[in-house]
C-alpha cells in the first residue's frame, strides 16, 4: 500500500495542499508549530475518519472556515483509489461525509480500507500507561483487518451505555428486573464475540511482537504479551480459550453476580471495556520492573508487530506514520527502527532535525513552514 498524493482543504493550517509523493520514505522537517504534525493526522484522518489527537473533530476545521476535506490517493493490490473525508460544521448541524473513489461510503465500510499504522510520542506509554491505550491498540489493530470486528465493537459500546443509562435510573428509582436482563443478555452476547476474535488474534501478535523485539533489542530477552481478564473478585491472565457460547454463559453470571455493586456505582464493572494487556520480558512485569530502554523497546515492537499483522492478514503492508518520535528514541533505536523498516513499507516521519533520521537510498525530504510543504531536490 503506498500514498501517491495528499490533498487538503483547510485541514488545520493548510488552506489548500496537494502535495505528490514518490518515496519510500518521507521525511518532513521544521520548527515546532508548522504543520509537521497536522499532515500526518490528515492522512490518519482520512483513514479512520477519527484523530489520534483530539476527540473534538472542530478542532480540524481551518480556523474561520466552516468546512474542510483530506483526501489521500493512493495504490494497492487492487489498483489506484482516492478515499476523501469531508466535513462541514454548521450552526445548525455538522455533517462527516466519507467518499472512495468518487462514492460515499457507510463508516462501517471505511475501516480497511485504507491501512495505516500509527506512533506517536503517546505511544511510548503503551507499557506503562493506562489500559485504555493498550485496549484502543489491541481494538485498532484488530479492526483494520476485520469489519466484523469493528462492527461489534460499536455495537457493544452502544450497549454498555444504555445498560449504564439504566443503572443510573436504577439506582434513583429502583431496578427493573425484566429490562436489566435484556441488556445482560445483548451485553453478554457482544462481549462474546469480542473476546473470541480479540483472544484468537493476540496469539500472533504475541508471535509477532516477540519476534519483532528480538530483532530490534538485540538481546536474547522474550516478550510475552498476556490478556488480562478482569471478573468480579481479581484479575487473570487468561490461560486456556472459550468458545463463543462459553464466554457468554461467563459474562451472564458475572453480570448477574455484581449487579448490585453495577447499580451503586451506575457503571457496568465487567466486560472488555474493562480488561487489559499485560506485557513481561523474561516474566517480568514490565510495567512494574521494566527499564525505560525495555519498555520503549516493546511500546516499539507492538507498533511494528500491529504492522507485520496487518501484513498477514490483508497481503500487503499498510503506510507507516511515525510522528515526532525519533526524538524520544536514541540513536540506537533510531537505527534499530529505520533497518526495520527500510524498503518494506511506506513510512512518513516528522522530526524537528533531518539529522536524526539515518541516511537511506529511498529517503525524500520536505521542509514545512507555516502550513507550506516544500520538497528538497536531491
Amino acid at each position: 500500500m503506498k500514498i501517491e498524493q495528499i490533498n487538503l482543504v483547510n485541514f488545520r493550517n493548510y488552506r489548500d495542499l496537494k502535495l505528490n509523493i514518490s518515496g519510500s520514505v518521507n521525511v518532513f522537517y521544521g520548527n515546532n508549530a508548522q504543520g509537521k504534525t497536522n499532515l500526518l493526522e490528515s492522512i490518519f484522518y482520512a483513514a479512520f475518519g477519527l484523530s489520534h489527537r483530539t476527540g473534538n473533530e472542530e478542532d480540524l476545521v481551518g480556523m474561520g472556515r466552516a468546512e474542510m476535506a483530506a483526501e489521500v490517493c493512493f495504490s494497492n493490490y487492487a489498483g489506484e483509489h482516492s478515499l476523501k473525508v469531508k466535513r462541514r460544521n454548521n450552526a445548525e448541524k455538522n455533517k462527516k461525509e466519507v467518499m472512495l473513489n468518487g462514492n460515499v461510503i457507510k463508516s462501517r465500510e471505511h475501516y480497511g480500507t485504507f491501512n495505516v499504522v500509527m506512533f506517536s510520542p503517546e505511544d511510548l506509554q503503551l507499557v506503562k500507561g493506562e489500559p485504555a491505550l493498550r485496549r484502543r491498540f489491541l481494538d485498532m489493530e484488530i479492526a483494520q483487518t476485520n469489519r466484523s470486528y469493528y462492527a461489534n465493537l460499536v455495537k457493544y459500546n452502544r450497549i454498555v451505555q444504555q445498560r449504564n443509562k439504566l443503572l443510573k435510573e436504577a439506582r434513583e428509582n429502583g431496578i427493573n428486573e425484566k429490562l436489566i436482563e435484556v441488556w445482560d443478555e445483548e451485553l453478554a452476547s457482544g462481549a462474546a464475540a469480542i473476546m473470541v476474535t480479540r483472544i484468537r488474534v493476540l496469539q500472533k501478535i504475541n508471535e509477532l511482537a516477540g519476534d519483532v523485539y528480538k530483532e530490534i533489542a538485540s538481546r536474547k530477552e522474550e516478550l510475552v504479551v498476556n490478556y488480562e481478564l478482569k471478573t468480579n473478585s481479581s484479575a487473570l491472565i487468561l490461560s486456556e480459550e472459550k468458545s463463543r457460547e462459553e464466554w457468554r454463559n461467563w459474562y451472564l453470571e458475572s453480570l448477574k453476580e455484581r449487579r448490585a455493586a453495577d447499580i451503586a456505582r451506575g457503571s457496568t464493572g465487567i466486560g472488555p471495556h474493562r480488561d487489559d494487556l499485560v506485557l513481561t520480558v523474561n516474566e517480568d512485569n514490565l510495567k512494574s520492573f521494566g527499564s525505560q530502554g525495555q519498555q520503549r523497546s516493546s511500546a516499539l515492537a507492538l507498533k511494528l508487530a500491529e504492522m507485520e499483522y496487518v501484513k498477514e492478514e490483508t497481503g500487503e503492508y499498510p503506510v507507516l506514520l511515525l510522528d515526532d518520535v525519533m526524538s524520544e528514541l536514541d540513536s540506537e533505536r533510531r537505527r534499530q527502527i529505520l533497518h526495520f523498516i527500510d524498503g518494506r513499507v511506506q513510512t512518513f516521519i516528522t522530526v524537528n532535525d533531518k539529522n536524526l533520521i539515518p541516511v537511506l537510498p529511498e529517503n525524500k525530504y520536505f521542509r514545512v513552514h507555516n502550513g507550506i510543504v516544500c520538497e528538497e531536490k536531491a
